[in-house]
């Protein structure tokens, strides 16, 4: 039976995705204890909320964890701090590949000494580069990285097999597409096309809107609170994943020529966009298929693209800087 009142862990809690997670978890589970870790190189600090346990630092601090879990002892670890961005892996491979993969790895070593239940891990669709077949199935799409973000995520993914496989730790592999909505800042490390054309909409000063190539390109842009709901559904599973990957995104591809059209319907402001070239390496279409995750733990995206659009859009309205 799966109880309410339980201690999480939540990595990069001031961030994007984390950010989102804490709020909705802390309104689903009331009475849990919410352990949060962020040294916000990515996150910010209006995102530490008073209802939390938080503490300044690096997944890399073995000592910072040891305290952590000893004090703690979280039952359920969300693991969404990283560095995110592609540029700047392709420009700082080993620095990235310290936090991303070995900060990881400590993660993973503490969660299997303190008997963790769950351990969730925050991957990405880019490990797949350019996928062949659409919609992208986990099974026939086989990895094949692009980059060093998306190496070291792949790389994450084995090692969570691998701890496994060798200490029984439960571990889950999300794959996320395209993840866009509130607390997404235009000028952060995982700003989409629609965050970085918002910011530009109603905070000029902070951002030049800009497209690259002719538009056509597509992607499986997948509202954050589907990642959030998806997350939650992973800890409520009474499966054992063991490693197991799984694509979440919506289902569904819009093209950024598309997004222009609906960001400046639901605006009523007009994207004047400077044109560049496409980006070397760019993948032209994403596109996931997420029957998988619906069929191990019934996962479905409740928020469809338009809606989730309106959403962002009305939180850059009531923003304030």
């Amino acid at each position: 039976m799966f109880k309410n009142n339980m201690t999480i862990l939540i990595t990069g809690v001031a961030g994007f995705i984390g950010s989102n997670f804490y709020r909705k978890f802390r309104v689903d589970f009331p009475k849990s204890k919410i352990v949060g870790l962020d040294n916000f190189s990515s996150g910010r600090r209006q995102n530490v909320d008073k209802g939390m346990i938080f503490y300044k630092g690096s997944i890399e601090d073995k000592k910072l964890l040891q305290k952590i879990f000893k004090k703690h002892r979280p039952e359920y670890v969300f693991h969404f701090a990283a560095i995110p961005r592609v540029s700047y892996s392709v420009e700082f491979p080993v620095e990235t590949s310290r936090v991303n993969i070995c900060g990881t790895v400590a993660l993973l070593e503490i969660s299997q000494k303190f008997k963790v239940k769950k351990f969730v891990l925050s991957s990405s669709s880019a490990v797949y580069g350019g996928a062949k077949k659409l919609p992208t199935k986990e099974s026939e799409s086989l990895p094949d990285p692009t980059s060093p973000y998306a190496a070291q995520k792949l790389s994450d993914e084995i090692f969570c097999k691998v701890f496994s496989k060798l200490y029984n730790l439960d571990t889950v592999c999300l794959r996320y597409f395209n993840v866009f909505g509130p607390w997404q800042y235009g000028d952060s490390a995982y700003s989409t096309v629609i965050s970085a054309w918002l910011e530009s909409l109603y905070f000029s000063k902070n951002k030049k809107p800009f497209i690259e190539g002719d538009g056509g390109q597509s992607r499986d842009f997948c509202y954050v609170d589907n990642v959030v709901s998806a997350n939650i559904a992973v800890m409520k599973s009474n499966k054992k994943f063991f490693g197991e990957v799984f694509n979440i995104a919506h289902g569904e591809r819009t093209t950024v020529n598309e997004v222009r059209i609906m960001i400046e319907k639901h605006s009523g402001k007009k994207l004047h966009l400077e044109r560049r070239p496409s980006r070397i390496g760019d993948v032209r279409h994403t596109h996931a298929d997420i029957s998988k995750a619906k069929k191990w733990f019934g996962y479905r995206p409740t928020v469809d693209f338009q809606s989730g659009l309106k959403k962002t859009i009305e939180w850059f309205e009531k923003r304030e800087k």
